[in-house]
């Protein structure tokens, strides 16, 4: 009997709790890209569509699959970055010919790749610490000696 269970780091559906039919309409999302699309492929209207994509869950569920499958994944573009970086690196050891000004190039612009996606993840970071304090109550007490707190305890005493 084979074992049809992924591995929870392997499943996105498995890191967000989505009900079947949100899962449905942003995984046609992620297939087509298109909302009116999805709409005609499922059968829904696209204020529908719309609102369900708008869920935070949904969100969080396309954009984990979005940013860890396929090239837009850190580790997936740094494998390409090597590839291309040892690929010119054999070109110049097979030709002799060539500059180190091409090697210069691609390694700032796989560094520069590297800190902007590290400082988009910061920004992330700053915004969902922001909302924490977003939610913050304060309660202050006063006590001893106020004029109200003597008016409260002669009306209670019907000293008056």
């Amino acid at each position: 009997m084979t074992n049809l269970i992924t591995p929870p780091a392997t499943s996105p559906a498995e890191v967000v709790a989505i009900s079947p039919e949100n899962l449905t309409v942003a995984n046609s999302y992620l297939a087509c890209q298109s909302i009116p699309e999805v709409s005609k492929a499922l059968g829904l209207p696209t204020d529908t569509v719309s609102s369900i994509l708008c869920r935070r869950e949904v969100r969080a569920y396309v954009d984990n699959v979005f940013l860890d499958y396929g090239y837009n994944n850190r580790f997936k573009m740094r494998q390409i970055m090597d590839a291309v970086l040892n690929k010119k690196l054999e070109e110049m050891d097979e030709s002799d010919i060539g500059s180190q000004k091409d090697i210069v190039e691609i390694l700032a612009l796989s560094h520069k790749m590297a800190m902007d996606a590290l400082d988009r993840q910061i920004k992330l970071e700053d915004l969902q610490n922001k909302n924490h304090i977003r939610n913050q109550v304060n309660v202050q007490v006063n006590g001893g000696g106020s004029k109200y707190e003597s008016l409260i305890e002669r009306l209670l005493s019907n000293d008056l």
